[in-house]
């Protein structure tokens, strides 16, 4: 019998950081095909295989690449060279003095990170005008040579590396999170949790376990999400209220969705407690308020309780929340009438909530938010399986969802 093969080292590597051969490909900037080549020790062009070894940190040898018609040992860049040179920075091999530079490299990544931060805020900005792919392909281009980053020798500033990452994760995992991409987002989430361990700071720690709980959750463990919720509750037991709050709105919805009432009147009541006196929960004219994802949230619940009269009125008073905000994502709004058209359904009051429903959709549509939009598409799907399913409204919703994701397959 023959000895069984071992995996070829770039599986190797891809699974040890629990990525899938889709997200190689998406972070690493090449196709699917590609990687499926590579780890099935084929030749693949040269340009991918540089892309692979940038991404990995590790030279074409260490991944076991191979080149398109390129002996091997002319496959084998180094990547450390190819990163200083990415960076525009000297490559110390080839300078052996090049300690007597420090100052100038260090001034040359200094630049390096505000033109990388400059990206970040930027695209947190088009995320919320809106724009996700937009926002994911300028982060997916610098995330890879910012982790690398932290490898170069005299990377003094390692903390503001981190951070810088943490914030792109982050935000990746939130674009993610909204184009139901739930197993991308928990990579990201767990990425920037790592790093927030890594910097020793228990609000982004434990900001991103609760938000690895809400992944959890969607994804129907709702056990190991309450878990990791009430664990990072308890790390940041006495911290800033605005990473506590957001915390136990979290795990507060979590504990409505599971139906321990008493739980969520406590925390979600905390909550509003944190919120309503933060910074954050302040309107332009610097007057205390509720942020509307407290009514919101409440309304959520009291519908999934089954009681969905109870829900609207807290629905109408997020909805005034969002009006005394300065900056307001069209996203927020399209949650909030999906939510009232769910609760007027629920309540029997069809024509109401259908038309609701419509307004919201094609919210949801023009702020390219799939997660809102597949909302919809629920409880069209729950319509249709009850007694209002020859409702003349419940037709017309569904030409219009039908109509618009007949259009998002044309626009792909």
């Amino acid at each position: 019998m023959e000895p069984k093969k071992s995996a070829p080292p770039i599986v190797t590597e891809r699974k040890k950081r629990s990525l899938t051969q889709k997200m190689v490909a998406d972070f690493a900037g090449v196709s699917l095909a590609t990687i499926q080549r590579a780890e099935a020790r084929k030749p693949i062009r040269p340009d991918s295989q540089l892309q692979l070894c940038k991404f990995f940190g590790m030279t074409a040898e260490q991944l076991g690449l191979y080149h398109e018609n390129v002996e091997q040992n002319d496959a084998n860049i180094k990547v450390g060279y190819n990163t200083f040179v990415s960076l525009g920075l000297p490559n110390p091999s080839h300078h052996p003095s090049y300690l007597n530079e420090v100052s100038t490299m260090e001034q040359t990544l200094t630049e390096k990170l505000d033109n990388a931060e400059s990206i970040i805020n930027l695209s947190w900005e088009a995320w919320f005008a809106s724009r996700p792919q937009k926002a994911a392909k300028e982060i997916n281009r610098l995330l890879p040579g910012l982790m690398q980053m932290l490898y170069l020798p005299y990377a003094t500033q390692t903390l503001r590396i981190k951070e810088l990452a943490i914030r792109s994760h982050g935000l990746l995992g939130a674009i993610s999170l909204d184009s139901l991409q739930n197993d991308t987002a928990l990579y990201h989430y767990s990425q920037a949790h790592k790093l927030a361990v890594d910097l020793r700071d228990d609000n982004l720690t434990a900001t991103y376990l609760a938000l690895i709980g809400d992944v959890l959750r969607r994804q129907n463990d709702k056990a190991k999400a309450i878990r990791n919720m009430e664990q990072a509750r308890d790390l940041i037991a006495n911290s800033e209220p605005a990473a506590r709050g957001l915390i136990l709105q979290l795990l507060a919805y979590t504990y409505g969705d599971v139906g321990r009432e008493a739980d969520f009147e406590t925390t979600i009541s905390e909550a509003t407690d944190l919120l309503s006196f933060t910074g954050e929960g302040r309107d332009t004219a610097k007057k205390e308020f509720i942020p509307f994802e407290i009514f919101e949230i409440r309304g959520k619940v009291n519908r999934d309780l089954g009681k969905p009269l109870a829900a609207i009125p807290y629905l109408d008073l997020a909805e005034k929340s969002l009006d005394r905000v300065e900056s307001v994502t069209p996203r927020w709004h399209a949650l909030l009438e999906i939510s009232r058209a769910q609760a007027y359904c629920d309540s029997g009051d069809l024509s109401t909530g259908i038309k609701i429903a419509s307004d919201g959709f094609m919210m949801a549509y023009k702020s390219q938010s799939p997660r809102q939009m597949n909302r919809v598409r629920k409880l069209l799907k729950k319509l249709e399986s009850g007694p209002s399913k020859n409702h003349k409204s419940v037709t017309e919703l569904k030409e219009l969802v039908s109509d618009a994701y007949m259009r998002l397959d044309l626009e792909k």
